[in-house]
């Protein structure tokens, strides 16, 4: 079996936090129970936390079984990301700007800043693994997640359930990566077959660059968090955040494995 394989598997046995979370969101006494927006806020994240798991899973078991051929096919993907994800947040504060609470403005630009860096980064240890984005084509589940957030968010275009929305997806298919990216970052070097010459060196950037992505990735979800904290003040607010948030976690599972799947036929 598979890499991809036996993440499929373990994916279908965690399905039902996400049909329950659309359960939820329209239990208004449940939703009514928090005491606070942080009460909120600290159990969805308890409430995530075996998805996130699985993400962990997710990067351990792919960088563990992965050759350098993988590694550039899964490079390619992230070099798209990093893209696709800088638009995502560029389009929002300018075309959506009267919808974004100015509070957040300088953290949605430090987002941006650090996208850019990111593309930067994986773009250039890509090269240095002999790989490059020519003829490069997205995977569809990738492209699907990244047109979401905007789309969830456009279901209700208001304040400040806009803003909320969008959070809700983006800034959630973040701290998904961050769990994913310290699973390939913890077990990378124990991968003998990345680190045989000449592809030492890009392996070690490798490394380094991950843990500065990492900690942006962290900084990226704490926004989603300062919006809800204020805002998620009421059942109608949560509601929305359980609305936006289910789908992304749905597509951000969805996208890694298939994202897994084709590495390993070195199909991207």
């Amino acid at each position: 079996m598979s890499v991809a394989e036996k993440l499929k598997t373990k994916y279908e046995g965690l399905r039902k936090i996400l049909e329950d979370m659309e359960r939820l969101k329209a239990d208004r006494q449940f939703l009514s129970q928090f005491k606070s927006p942080l009460e909120f806020v600290d159990w969805f994240k308890a409430y995530v936390d075996p998805l996130l798991s699985l993400q962990y899973e997710i990067g351990a078991y792919w960088i563990q079984n992965a050759d350098v051929k993988n590694v550039i096919a899964w490079l390619r993907q992230g070099v798209w990301n990093e893209w696709a994800a800088n638009t995502v947040i560029t389009r929002s504060v300018t075309e959506y700007r009267d919808l974004i609470d100015t509070e957040f403005m300088n953290v949605l630009a430090q987002q941006i800043s650090d996208e850019c860096r990111h593309y930067y980064i994986r773009s250039k240890v890509l090269k240095m693994y002999g790989g490059s984005m020519e003829g490069f084509q997205p995977i569809k589940e990738w492209v699907e997640l990244f047109d979401f957030p905007l789309q969830c968010a456009a279901r209700r275009k208001e304040w400040p359930y806009f803003q909320v929305k969008l959070t809700s997806t983006l800034q959630v298919v973040e701290l998904t990566s961050v769990y994913h990216h310290r699973g390939v970052h913890d077990y990378f070097p124990k991968n003998p077959k990345l680190w045989e010459p000449p592809y030492r060196e890009a392996s070690q950037l490798f490394m380094e660059t991950f843990r500065e992505i990492e900690d942006d990735e962290l900084f990226h979800w704490s926004i989603a968090e300062r919006v809800w904290m204020k805002y998620a003040k009421d059942p109608e607010t949560r509601a929305e955040i359980l609305d936006c948030a289910a789908g992304a976690l749905r597509a951000s599972m969805e996208a890694r494995i298939k994202r897994v799947e084709l590495a390993e036929r070195h199909a991207i």
